[in-house]
């Protein structure tokens, strides 16, 4: 028995994942006002679990996978946004990246804060979220 050629389902066992580590970006969250005002550098990771077509494996194509500039783009503008809490930024990146990608089915967002003002040293603190699409 042949194989079909533009079958990947003898290959593929589970959903691809894209990873982004450590996007490093500058901004102004945190419930301190000095926070809002001076900034700091926040970095973020994402784990995405996506439908990746056959176009992207087998033909090279972009179109059959989420790009990853698009990916940063989206990131970039949601950390212009201010917010007191990183919880509810983590949140708005999940869900406006799987709002912007159908191919999405599940985002862990990680966000890591250098340097944060506690009172204590620290490489930094952060928070991590899992975000489905139903949620």
């Amino acid at each position: 028995m042949s194989k079909n050629p533009d079958s990947i389902s003898h290959i593929l066992h589970n959903i691809p994942v894209i990873h982004i580590k450590r996007l490093a970006l500058y901004g102004h969250h945190g419930v301190m006002p000095q926070e809002k005002v001076v900034g700091a550098m926040f970095y973020v990771s994402l784990e995405i679990k996506c439908e990746v077509a056959k176009e992207a494996y087998l033909h090279d194509e972009l179109d059959g996978t989420i790009s990853y500039a698009d990916i940063i783009d989206h990131v970039r503008k949601e950390m212009n946004t201010p917010s007191a809490l990183l919880e509810n930024l983590a949140y708005r990146i999940g869900k406006t990246l799987i709002d912007a990608f159908s191919r999405i089915q599940c985002i862990n967002v990680r966000i890591d804060k250098e340097n944060p003002p506690c009172g204590v040293s620290t490489e930094s603190i952060g928070v991590e979220c899992e975000i489905h699409r139903d949620a």
